[in-house]
């Protein structure tokens, strides 16, 4: 696997900061709670939005109440009647280098699991330090690793 450019590295690093102050600035408002406020600061019934995107008026009273979560095309049509673009970008709940960690990880103490059930089979249970040096030196091969099989699901 080819490294990341570090150009690359601090694009989704600064994709991830404006969500996270995006997110602190909706105050974990719904996306029908802010249709509701913008509507609300236009001066707009439900009924008149309603009418201007093509949808009944008790669909746009479902999703500012939160009772309907509206599919991508009904909320275009909303959110273009109301003059607003819709944003939607993958943002990593983690930086890259902690996502693959963490899979390192739990492959590894996967596969040094499926070790310790064939050597107990055979009464040679290894010591809890020993499973954990393995552990680390598995973590390590698969983050080196120049293939996917960091991803690969079987061991």
């Amino acid at each position: 696997m080819k490294k990341p450019k570090k150009s690359e590295k601090l694009f989704l690093e600064k994709i991830a900061k404006f969500a996270h102050d995006l997110q602190q600035q909706q105050r974990g408002l719904e996306v029908g709670q802010l249709i509701a406020l913008i509507r609300s600061q236009l001066g707009m019934s439900q009924r008149a939005l309603a009418k201007r995107a093509k949808v009944p008026q008790s669909t746009v009273s479902k999703i500012e109440s939160g009772a309907l979560k509206p599919n991508v095309a009904t909320l275009q049509k909303i959110l273009d009647s109301i003059d607003c673009d819709l944003l939607i970008t993958p943002v990593q709940r983690n930086k890259s280098e902690i996502t693959r960690k963490n899979q390192a990880l739990k492959k590894a103490r996967k596969k040094i699991q499926y070790l310790r059930g064939t050597m107990s089979l055979e009464k040679q249970e290894p010591n809890q330090e020993l499973l954990e040096e393995l552990i680390d030196e598995e973590v390590k091969n698969l983050l080196d690793s120049t293939t996917s099989k960091l991803w690969d699901e079987e061991l």
